[in-house]
């Protein structure tokens, strides 16, 4: 029995229901019963997926009786990433949780800052191989990703060169289209200095909002929300080219090994 584990932001939902549904060789998904992860639920049962939606320690005792390779998946909260604090403890929570479970986890996360800059020497004593998204786009060595903006256009390289020639412009994926209230905690009062209003996004030099097509098309909002939320800002709208290349290959890589370790 081989068994992968995902801990994810839930703005990687499609890229993980992406992957998940490309391969074909699983035997079973499982998804850990919390509110973050009723979105996937259901975007895998409209991909012909019939996951196991369990507790923790119900998934715990459904394994033992499988010979197959299995995926469990824990998605976390959109807007941890104004808390890197909050970020970094819910995320070693369930690393902590799946390490006893998983042969290896597969954490769907830029650096994010630097808040996940020590994880890989904060959990050697499991045993459990752990890695970030990879960026393998240049000749460099293997590298972890910036945030989830790098991701999707394919890496650190190219984010760069984009950020460059789009200083004022405002980038938005599916997920971040369709949940950027949720995400940014607009009107949230526990961060009344946090403001993510059109004066302040402008006052920051933000005037075009980038429609990053993933090729991805989980929410059939996409455009309509980027069109709402440049109404919203007054702000132009623009499109980029986006992919699912990073998350395919880190998910591959990490398949790999655990299956064929040697």
């Amino acid at each position: 029995m081989t068994v992968l584990g995902i801990v994810g932001c839930g703005i990687f939902e499609d890229e993980i229901v992406h992957v998940l549904a490309n391969d074909p060789d699983i035997d079973r998904v499982y998804l850990i019963e919390s509110e973050e992860n009723r979105g996937i639920l259901h975007k895998l049962q409209a991909e012909g997926f019939d996951p196991v939606f369990l507790p923790f320690y119900k998934i715990k005792k459904d394994l033992k009786r499988n010979e197959e390779f299995s995926v469990i998946v824990q998605l976390q909260g959109m807007g941890l990433h104004l808390d890197p604090a909050r970020l970094k403890s819910e995320t070693y929570t369930n690393v902590n949780l799946l390490s006893r479970l998983a042969d290896g986890i597969l954490l769907f996360y830029g650096l994010c800052g630097q808040v996940f800059s020590r994880l890989q020497r904060d959990f050697a004593y499991t045993g459990c191989p752990l890695k970030l998204l990879q960026d393998r786009s240049t000749g460099e060595s293997i590298r972890p990703l910036e945030d989830c903006i790098a991701v999707a256009l394919g890496g650190n390289s190219r984010y760069r060169e984009i950020l460059k020639s789009h200083s004022n412009t405002f980038f938005l994926t599916p997920m971040w289209a369709v949940n950027w209230r949720t995400a940014f905690r607009v009107g949230d009062e526990m961060f009344p200095g946090f403001e993510f209003t059109p004066e302040h996004l402008r006052e920051l030099g933000y005037r075009r909002v980038a429609r990053i097509n993933t090729q991805l098309s989980y929410e059939h909002d996409f455009e309509k929300k980027v069109e709402e939320f440049a109404r919203n800002f007054g702000f132009e709208v623009i499109e980029l080219e986006g992919s699912t290349e990073i998350a395919q290959k880190s998910y591959s890589q990490m398949r790999k090994m655990l299956i064929r370790p040697f």
